[in-house]
């Protein structure tokens, strides 16, 4: 496995966010950003810990030209987005996330203690209907570990369609795509108790008395 001099020794810098005046440099997978830590410590308790826990000449442990800091896990999307939130050239035009962008972000928010990115997310995406409002947001319960946000996104995805394909259940999880599978076929059931098996016509007796001429059994 290469160490994480040769990991920085094949990274290639951004083109937009490789940022001369930056003061801290970061490595996300083969792309090294240059940024201003001061966006990032208003915005995060984990960055802001970091810097103030750093020497007082503000040359990071891990961060500088010669040694960026290194975050594990994280996607170039994700900071590609966040960053294009800060660096925009129109601050007077609202910004507009799809689901998945706010997932991709979400992640970010999260883990690096973005708390009120985060609380911002969570309600843009509580917003979303349909499957794929619904599935984004258990998706975003995972992340945050909230079961409130996850059953309602459960509830959603239960009576909505169409439900979940094969792969979407892989992204959800297996526990989940059955609750959906068997919770709508119970839902199905409910709805057609009452009526002729034949001919669908409200039936409450034995006897079909839509016209069809048909029996229950």
């Amino acid at each position: 496995m290469a160490n994480a001099d040769q990991m920085a020794n094949e990274a290639q810098r951004h083109p937009k966010f490789y940022i001369p005046s930056g003061d801290m440099v970061i490595q996300v997978e083969r792309t090294i950003f240059k940024v201003h830590s001061h966006f990032l410590t208003t915005q995060s308790e984990v960055f802001r810990d970091m810097v103030t826990a750093a020497p007082q000449s503000n040359e990071y442990n891990d961060g500088t030209e010669s040694k960026p800091l290194i975050l594990s896990g994280d996607r170039v999307e994700g900071w590609e987005l966040f960053l294009s939130a800060i660096y925009r050239d129109d601050y007077l035009q609202p910004i507009t996330y799809s689901g998945k962008e706010s997932i991709e972000i979400l992640h970010l928010a999260h883990k690096y203690c973005m708390n009120s990115i985060e609380a911002g997310l969570i309600s843009r995406l509580k917003g979303g209907t349909g499957t794929a409002g619904f599935l984004d947001m258990m998706v975003a319960s995972r992340i945050v570990d909230s079961k409130e946000l996850y059953d309602t996104a459960l509830q959603g995805l239960i009576v909505s369609e169409p439900k979940p394909t094969l792969e979407e259940a892989r992204m959800i999880g297996i526990e989940a795509y059955y609750a959906i599978t068997t919770q709508s076929l119970t839902t199905q059931s409910t709805t057609t108790k009452g009526r002729c098996r034949f001919c669908q016509h409200a039936n409450l007796t034995m006897a079909c008395n839509g016209g069809c001429g048909q029996w229950q059994e």
